[in-house]
Parts: C-alpha cells; sequence; structure tokens
C-alpha cells in the first residue's frame, strides 16, 4: 500500500516512496507491477509514473471507478543493469 497523508502531499514523497519500490521489485526480479485506485484517488499520479489502466468497474462504488493499472518494470540503465 502506499499513502501519504494529505500535510505531506505534493512534495515529491509519493513519487520517491514509488520509485523505490520498483527499484526493490526489479532486484527481486519483477518485471510487472499492477495497482489499483478508484476515480476519487490516484490515477493521475500513477499515470505520470508510466501505469496505464487496463481494466475499469464502473459505478464501483455506486459514482464511481475503480481503475486496474499497470505498468512493465525497467533495470535502471548504468553497470547494474548490464549484470
Amino acid at each position: 500500500m502506499l499513502w501519504v497523508a494529505e500535510g505531506f502531499r505534493r512534495r515529491g514523497l509519493g513519487k520517491r516512496l514509488l520509485r523505490m519500490g520498483e527499484t526493490e521489485a526489479v532486484k527481486r526480479g519483477c518485471r510487472q507491477a499492477y495497482l489499483d485506485t478508484f476515480s476519487y484517488q490516484a490515477r493521475p499520479f500513477y499515470e505520470r509514473s508510466g501505469f496505464e489502466v487496463f481494466g475499469t468497474l464502473h459505478d464501483f462504488p455506486e459514482g464511481h471507478e475503480r481503475y486496474f493499472m499497470r505498468k512493465t518494470l525497467q533495470a535502471p540503465p548504468g553497470p547494474a543493469a548490464a549484470g
């Protein structure tokens, strides 16, 4: 789970936490990531981080959508990527 308290948002913390999680996932051999979020939450944040919607539940909860998103993880450039 990734959640940043309201008073700490818009400081780049979410972006840094997400990047750290992705880096650790790649180190552990992961090549894909997926998540879900709601229309009243952080879809634009995840899209800016390279995630794309692959499924939507409409009116879930009523009046909103639930989005399922995915991203292909890339090893960072540099010597570690070649190893």
